[in-house]
């Protein structure tokens, strides 16, 4: 035994070496820092749409029922859109796509932002913008999923993805500070017009993206083909399966935590604007640290089963936040659910790009963002909820048919469960 022990000692240096090694050619790859710098500009310019959306709608309208159909009108939008992308993102250059969603972002959002400014909005002006930014969402998210491995070299894909998600959770720390002190100099009108000059920056990084390796495109094949073949990669894959499974419950069920922090904080916590902010700012700091995590680790070899312990855990984290009055213990639990999503997403997300080859990879893009559209669609499943049997309950509600979801996939998903991804 103590021989064994020894051994061990004698190799962990060389091991450290070994890691460090992977991490200095990570982040040495220029393509990926331009590509994370991107990320954090465009997750800025989202995230703030997100938070400003949400609260002026409700502060204008005091009605969760209008944050439902502002709910409404952006996910119909992006299922939509995400059928649509996912066949651009294999036959029309990625990095266009992006900056197609940035105009339409920006566009948008300057659009309401005059409005405000001039005194003449009205609900269904934020609920339209809304629509449009669910579809240049949906766009944006499809490209970005497929470009990324066309801008990094494989061997250092696996990192590159949880830094890109970590460089994502870190706008969403960025993105609700800078929002709320926009608020408290001038007013949430201008968070509008900050929002259009992100979205215009973001158009000007995009276009200077040099992917390292080609996009492979299917153009001549018919478009009812490109539906067949994805169809069928899917179906013979039970991990993706599985993991689209819970892409979209705990989207669903879970993304609709962001949608009641307005109405939590508001009428649980009885708080303002300022540590509305802060709410979000802490999920998202907990995002941050999570993704960094995994980025510097390498993530879990045994995949399969942090999957599932992390969306039980990060369930968990959300039903005590709605049990809590207290807006301090609120922060803490608050930054425990971002923490642990986003290492469940993290690992989602690599075993989904590990599991296919680049010229399905739009394609799955588009499945895995109409997953995604659970997101918005929770604003209008909590919204509706929320009208009737209030915020906290509401949550509560979803979050234990997300812990039901979880256990039966866990149970039945046998390769799932037993997934192992190398670093």
């Amino acid at each position: 035994m103590a021989r064994d022990t020894t051994a061990t000692s004698r190799r962990r240096p060389g091991r450290a070496r070994l890691e460090v090694a992977r991490l200095s050619r990570t982040l040495s790859a220029f393509e990926l820092r331009k590509f994370l710098a991107g990320t954090v500009i465009w997750s800025i310019g989202n995230q703030m749409v997100t938070v400003t959306q949400t609260y002026v709608i409700f502060d204008i309208t005091g009605s969760a029922l209008q944050l439902a159909i502002l709910g409404a009108a952006v996910v119909v939008c992006s299922i939509s859109m995400s059928v649509a992308s996912g066949i651009l993102a294999d036959r029309i250059r990625r990095r266009t796509l992006l900056m197609w969603g940035s105009v339409a972002t920006a566009s948008s959002m300057l659009t309401v932002g005059v409005l405000l400014l001039t005194d003449r909005i009205e609900p269904w002006h934020i609920q339209v913008a809304g629509g449009i930014h669910g579809a240049a969402l949906a766009l944006d998210w499809t490209a970005r999923f497929s470009l990324l491995p066309n801008m990094v070299q494989r061997n250092i894909l696996a990192r590159a993805i949880f830094f890109d998600n970590s460089f994502f959770n870190l706008g969403r720390v960025l993105a609700p500070l800078i929002w709320g002190g926009i608020v408290q100099l001038w007013s949430y009108d201008w968070t509008y017009i900050t929002i259009a000059a992100v979205m215009a920056t973001n158009f000007v990084v995009v276009s200077r993206y040099r992917p390292v390796s080609s996009q492979l495109g299917v153009a001549h094949q018919p478009v009812w083909r490109d539906f067949v073949e994805i169809a069928e990669v899917v179906r013979r894959n039970a991990i993706l399966k599985g993991n689209l499974i819970f892409t979209f419950v705990n989207a669903l069920l879970m993304g609709g935590f962001i949608y009641l922090l307005t109405p939590i904080s508001r009428e649980v916590f009885q708080v303002g604007a300022g540590e509305y902010s802060q709410l979000f700012a802490s999920v998202g700091m907990g995002a941050f640290v999570g993704g960094l995590v995994l980025g510097l680790s390498g993530g879990f070899k045994r995949t399969g089963y942090a999957l599932i312990v992390t969306n039980i855990f990060a369930t968990s984290s959300a039903i005590v936040f709605a049990l809590v009055s207290s807006i301090h213990i609120g922060f803490v639990f608050a930054l425990a659910f971002g923490l642990i999503n986003a290492i469940h997403i993290g690992l989602g997300t690599i075993s989904l790009q590990m599991a296919i080859t680049d010229n399905v990879r739009g394609r799955l893009a588009g499945i895995y963002e109409l997953a995604w559209a659970g997101f918005p669609a929770g604003g209008f499943v909590y919204g509706a909820l929320a009208d009737s049997l209030g915020p906290s309950t509401s949550l509560i509600i979803g979050c234990g048919f997300v812990l039901f979801v979880t256990f039966l996939v866990g149970g039945f998903n046998r390769r799932l469960r037993q997934l192992e991804v190398r670093f």
